[in-house]
């Protein structure tokens, strides 16, 4: 796929009613700690950037939805994300392309609704099926081949709210965000 050029860009964030991502590689860095607990039980941390949440939480607050379709399940990571107000959390789910599907019915949007963020080959299927297929700056070659826009920032670094800013911006939003912090 080519890049939209930034009117373009801006063209089609303007119609996104639903904005879904990856966990892994783009909400965090993509490493996974494992420790046991004290009975023996393996326990999986993952760090989610504070301004990403924040993020998330300003599009949920100006009306957007927002999602999740991950490989691996993480009870933390589903807690944390009702806390950021996700309106559809899906892990362990390699099906991806179907999930995408099954979310665009449940939120009666039309894939040119939906922005998707992505940064490995499982995305690939649903970077190309949304009207904005995003990669983060790290993701593998192949998906950053595949997006209609790269972030400048990797994932697990600040990619979510260089998406979610640019959403809100073109949405004619941002503003409204500005003036809670006057």
């Amino acid at each position: 796929m080519s890049r939209l050029n930034p009117v373009s860009l801006r063209a089609r964030l303007r119609r996104v009613r639903l904005a879904l991502m990856d966990v892994d590689g783009v909400l965090t860095d993509g490493r996974i700690f494992h420790l046991v607990d004290t009975k023996g039980r393996l326990v999986e941390f993952k760090g989610i950037h504070s301004q990403d949440s924040i993020g998330l939480t300003w599009l949920a607050r100006s009306g957007l939805k927002t999602g999740v379709i991950s490989g691996r399940m993480s009870r933390g990571v589903a807690e944390r994300l009702k806390l950021l107000r996700m309106s559809y959390v899906y892990q362990s789910r390699l099906d991806k392309k179907a999930v995408f599907a099954e979310i665009c019915r449940r939120a009666r949007a039309a894939p040119a609704e939906v922005l998707y963020i992505g940064d490995d080959l499982p995305d690939l299927p649903v970077l190309r099926a949304a009207g904005v297929g995003v990669a983060v700056a790290n993701a593998r070659p192949e998906v950053r081949r595949a997006a209609r826009w790269v972030t400048r920032r990797a994932g697990g670094d600040g990619a979510v709210r260089e998406v979610a800013e640019a959403l809100l911006r073109a949405q004619g939003l941002w503003a409204g965000i500005l003036d809670g912090f006057r």
